[in-house]
């Protein structure tokens, strides 16, 4: 359970309670929030796969490497950032309903490598003169996926993986086509309700009188007992007091 951020309460009109849980921070310092997003992350590989796979009939994983002169995740970040683009729009050019889904890796010497479940259909030879040409590493890995649960065991080992202490704010772990399944919301009773976000002991403080003077009860979520009876100095641990 997450207790590095605030709290949510959603209220239940129709059955005068108000149900209050602590909010996600969704960091990959987080372990809570970094198991989470894994396991998501693992669920929408294997979607993925399992799509493309029926449509296309061929997947592969591929690593990119950056350039031996590239050193350090600054240096192989900045060069992958505009080489990418262009090595992109070169593997578009000659493929339709391209899919794909990156997730970057820094290896032992500090430089970024690039992991890709994609549909792109090009060859390792393609890809390391295409890759060189932008800047890239020469040394390419071509690996033919046959099953999804094969896309899942590659992207386990990379997926939530530590990229050091010098990440960028707000760096994106995984990226995918705007076309790679999601995962939809599932559809419940919870997802009805009017949610708010707390984030000072005061809002908690309010959000108790609101239900006193509506005659609401106030539920955790997570234990299903009435928040009057819960350890208040534990569950607000997150909360600015």
């Amino acid at each position: 359970m997450c207790k590095r951020a605030g709290l949510l309460v959603g209220w239940d009109y129709g059955a005068k309670r108000a149900l209050i849980t602590h909010a996600n921070c969704d960091t990959w310092e987080c372990p809570e929030c970094a198991q989470r997003m894994k396991q998501r992350w693992l669920m929408r590989a294997e979607m993925g796969a399992r799509r493309i796979i029926n449509d296309y009939d061929f997947l592969d994983f591929v690593t990119l490497t950056s350039h031996e002169k590239n050193r350090s995740f600054d240096s192989s970040y900045c060069v992958w950032q505009k080489a990418w683009p262009i090595l992109y729009a070169a593997i578009q050019r000659r493929r339709t309903g391209l899919q794909f889904m990156v997730i970057p890796e820094q290896h032992e010497d500090g430089t970024l490598h690039f992991h890709c479940l994609w549909n792109a259909g090009k060859n390792q030879r393609w890809l390391k003169d295409n890759a060189r040409q932008r800047g890239l590493g020469y040394m390419v890995d071509v690996q033919a996926v046959g099953e999804p649960v094969q896309a899942v065991r590659y992207v386990t080992k990379y997926v939530g993986k530590s990229l050091g202490d010098n990440v960028p704010a707000r760096f994106r772990r995984v990226r995918t086509s705007q076309g790679w399944p999601d995962i939809p919301n599932p559809n419940t009773m919870l997802s009805g309700l009017k949610w708010e976000y707390l984030r000072e002991f005061s809002a908690v403080a309010a959000v108790m009188r609101e239900c006193q003077n509506k005659r609401f009860s106030l539920i955790d979520i997570e234990t299903g007992e009435n928040f009057e009876t819960v350890d208040l100095p534990s569950f607000l641990q997150p909360i600015d007091v």
